[in-house]
């Protein structure tokens, strides 16, 4: 499951439990300017017991590895159930300053921290084959995210990793109820304003409205997501709620793409 930073701490905190007793994997969280995902995750690690907590992702540009390790350990957050994402946000040297992030947060935090790398081109899925614990895709059709494995996987083989590593989880937002295709179209809207993710939906050759789950109710919920969890180790559900009631559209877009629905 995914949730905006925006949200806040609290009502994070009030949606992570019911997530985690519906069964998810990970509940993972964003961080963008003034909205910390660091605090957010702190908020949901101690609401739960047993789901993984990702943040997904750290700009590098932004928030460099010895900030964010020293950020860790001011909060005080556990790294057992912590996925710690980071990705190249506006960097002139993308691929340079990810390995270099990813590389240094192993040698100041330790080598368990489990890293996952945003990826959306050739050359950084390639490169989070190589580096990454999970590779975490975004706005992506079935397709593309069987492209996009594709490559991490001949980059993973090519680095001599086990079978199976990295981990490949991809964000599908996902929008049920009243208003669901609108609030999927301003989503997409929004990303068309960043160029890197133009140029991917030009690549793949689809109307941006369209990536991603827009449903009445749970049965095409379920039905919508099932391309995307055919390709996926990890189908991150990333709510787009009814503003209206933050917690309770979050909650209804979990129990509708539950992994039992």
């Amino acid at each position: 499951f995914g949730l905006a930073a925006a949200v806040g701490p609290a009502v994070a905190a009030a949606v992570a439990p019911e997530v985690e007793r519906l069964g998810y994997a990970t509940i993972w969280t964003n961080d963008t300017p003034g909205a910390d995902g660091l605090v957010v995750a702190k908020a949901m690690l101690e609401a739960t017991e047993r789901i993984r907590v990702g943040v997904g992702v750290i700009p590098c540009d932004a928030r460099p590895a010895d900030t964010i390790a020293a950020d860790l350990e001011h909060l005080g957050i556990p790294l057992e159930r912590l996925v710690l994402g980071v990705g190249s946000g506006r960097s002139r040297r993308p691929l340079d300053d990810v390995r270099l992030t990813g590389a240094a947060l192993r040698r100041t935090i330790g080598p368990t921290v489990v890293v996952a790398v945003a990826a959306l081109g050739p050359r950084m899925c390639r490169l989070a084959g190589e580096v990454a614990d999970v590779v975490l895709l975004n706005l992506m059709t079935p397709a593309r995210i069987a492209w996009a494995r594709e490559r991490v996987a001949e980059s993973g083989r090519r680095a001599g990793r086990p079978s199976g590593a990295p981990e490949v989880a991809a964000y599908v937002r996902v929008a049920v109820g009243a208003g669901a295709r609108d609030r999927l179209a301003a989503e997409a809207a929004r990303y068309l304003r960043i160029p890197q993710y133009a140029r991917s939906f030009e690549a793949m050759h689809v109307e941006p409205a369209t990536v991603g789950v827009a449903a009445a109710d749970a049965a095409g919920a379920a039905a919508g997501l099932g391309a995307y969890r055919a390709q996926c180790d990890e189908t991150v559900v990333r709510a787009l709620p009814d503003p209206a009631d933050l917690a309770a559209g979050l909650l209804a877009v979990a129990r509708a793409a539950a992994p039992s629905t």
